[in-house]
């Protein structure tokens, strides 16, 4: 840890214990583009725990005004935070990556709540968060010593507020779907830390909004396919464990749910099918 962050995590401290307000004339923003700067440290009590929870509490609590969330939101999208050494699979440039994509998941709540952001905005970050969601490599969960990594669970939180905001339309939605999809089907890593579960969020909350027929959705459904052409034995198993898993997490997400009856039916047929009971 370098003494900047040293300085920077013992201030924190100070006012994560004194119930996050800042003492004195101090700047709310200001100070939140100083942890926007450090967001990708590798100390998980400084980038989790301090700059992620601080920053949770701000936009919740309105301590930054709009004009500073929408700033914060271009900051977080930009080639320095969100596309930061995109790529790179295996490093710690990850952290800045996902932590970042963890902001715009704030502010795209707080907007849910305020609509604040245009219609163009929107797509905006709808469109980079999809070409981040296909492009990111480093899909890690837990990183031993350094924490969360977890790139697909923090990706598909921030698409999930996406998929509430009122301005998208079908295409938008499979859109999301789509990214989800392929990110479910990787086989160069298994997920074990409960990454279909925040990914189903972001599923559940598109069928919510009623513009994707049922078959529409079936369809979605059918594409989850092991891609041999592509992956070895190995990798081919491994993304069979991963689609079996995030399957299994939507059907039990919507079983007693009625109004998705045919949709779990379909979704138990995909996971009894010849495809995904080989190898």
């Amino acid at each position: 840890m370098t003494s900047k962050e040293k300085e920077l995590k013992e201030k924190l401290t100070k006012i994560k214990n004194n119930n996050y307000i800042l003492d004195g004339e101090e700047s709310y923003f200001k100070l939140a583009l100083e942890m926007m700067e450090n967001i990708g440290s590798t100390d998980p009590e400084l980038r989790d725990e301090l700059i992620y929870g601080i920053l949770f509490n701000w936009i919740i609590e309105n301590k930054l005004v709009q004009e500073q969330l929408k700033e914060l939101l271009s900051i977080s999208l930009d080639k320095a935070h969100v596309f930061y050494k995109l790529g790179d699979n295996g490093e710690d440039s990850v952290f800045t990556r996902t932590f970042s994509v963890l902001i715009v998941a704030l502010i795209i709540y707080k907007h849910n709540q305020e609509a604040f952001l245009s219609e163009e905005e929107l797509h905006d970050v709808k469109d980079k968060l999809v070409e981040y969601m296909l492009k990111e490599q480093d899909i890690r969960g837990y990183v031993e010593v350094k924490g969360w990594a977890h790139s697909a669970a923090h990706t598909s939180d921030a698409l999930d507020e996406l998929a509430q905001c009122d301005c998208f339309n079908k295409e938008d939605l499979l859109d999301i779907l789509n990214s989800i999809k392929i990110k479910a089907c990787t086989g160069y890593y298994v997920y074990i830390d409960e990454e279909s579960e925040r990914m189903v969020n972001a599923i559940e909350n598109s069928f919510k909004r009623k513009l994707l027929s049922e078959s529409e959705i079936k369809e979605w459904l059918n594409g989850f396919t092991i891609k041999n052409a592509e992956y070895n034995y190995m990798q081919g198993f491994h993304s069979k464990v991963n689609i079996k898993d995030f399957l299994r997490s939507l059907y039990f997400r919507l079983l007693e749910q009625e109004e998705y009856k045919s949709i779990v039916e379909e979704i138990k047929n995909i996971l009894n099918s010849k495809t995904f009971n080989r190898y």
